[in-house]
């Protein structure tokens, strides 16, 4: 179970003083989240484990007004609500090299890898230190990359990062991109048995053109080496990750709550939520 904090992004959702309040009465139990936001992909449920997560919290005495699960499907039981999210972007791995997987590519997609081959070229990878300078630039440029961009996400940035290296160990990777001694940026992942999942990514100002595509390429590649049967590339970007071969695979926020109040919110955004439109790629013959 998880109590999430928010964060103003340039949605601009809730004023300064309407953040401080929302977490606040967030931290008094209102809501509770089965999983983790910080973990996307790690607790997708059925919609059936999503109703035992319920009574499994339900059972030990807990009680919260709100309580949320990610599915991979809608929860159509009394008192649930779901509302689509952005997909998962998962890449299925039949490749033995890197090389192999961009010969697969249509003309048109090859010639894009080739393109962010160039414009990165020279860029080195380095596996980073989780502690020290080095890391300590990893949070501050992920700080910068999703200041603006992401609502659920905690504000001690090192702490979360921290964490992470805690929680898994030596399968928590950062990769680190120098520019000659300038580190320009770094993707985060972590080797989960068969998958491989993206996790955090951040970059200067001072990163190349196509750098995105280019962190994301190191990770495929090092999946592909590592000999994982899937990449999961997480939520966000769907269009561009479906360039690189990536598939959706459908998730939801699924709420529930045994509030009037709630209720009558949730059963007007069930009139009003749209989720979000994408078109997808396919790069390959």
């Amino acid at each position: 179970m998880t109590t999430p904090e928010l964060r103003r992004s340039s949605g601009k959702y809730l004023t300064l003083r309407g953040l401080r309040l929302t977490n606040a009465i967030i931290r008094k139990g209102i809501l509770q989240v089965a999983g983790s936001p910080w973990l996307p992909g790690f607790w997708n449920l059925s919609a059936e484990k999503a109703e035992v997560a319920l009574r499994a919290f339900r059972a030990q005495g807990a009680t919260c007004t709100l309580f949320l699960s990610f599915t991979n499907a809608p929860v159509s039981s009394k008192g649930w609500h779901s509302y689509k999210g952005d997909p998962y972007m998962v890449l299925p791995i039949s490749w033995s090299s890197f090389d192999e997987y961009v010969a697969e590519m249509k003309k048109k997609y090859r010639a894009r890898v080739r393109k962010v081959q160039k414009s990165n070229q020279g860029i080195r990878v380095e596996v980073l230190p989780k502690e020290g300078p080095q890391f300590e630039q990893c949070v501050a440029m992920l700080e910068a990359t999703l200041r603006d961009k992401v609502v659920a996400l905690p504000g001690n940035l090192e702490h979360l990062l921290g964490m992470f290296n805690r929680c898994f160990g030596g399968s928590f990777k950062l990769f680190g991109f120098y520019r000659g001694e300038e580190l320009v940026g770094f993707i985060s992942c972590i080797e989960d048995g068969p998958v491989l999942r993206a996790m955090h990514f951040g970059q200067s100002d001072d990163a190349p053109e196509d750098f995105y595509s280019h962190a994301m390429f190191t990770l495929i590649g090092h999946g592909i080496t590592t000999g994982v049967k899937k990449v999961h590339l997480g939520r966000t970007a769907t269009e561009i990750k479906s360039t690189y071969g990536a598939v959706p695979e459908e998730n939801y926020f699924s709420f529930y709550s045994s509030s009037r109040f709630f209720q009558f919110l949730m059963r007007l955004a069930d009139k009003y939520y749209r989720p979000k439109a994408y078109t997808l790629r396919s790069p390959f013959g």
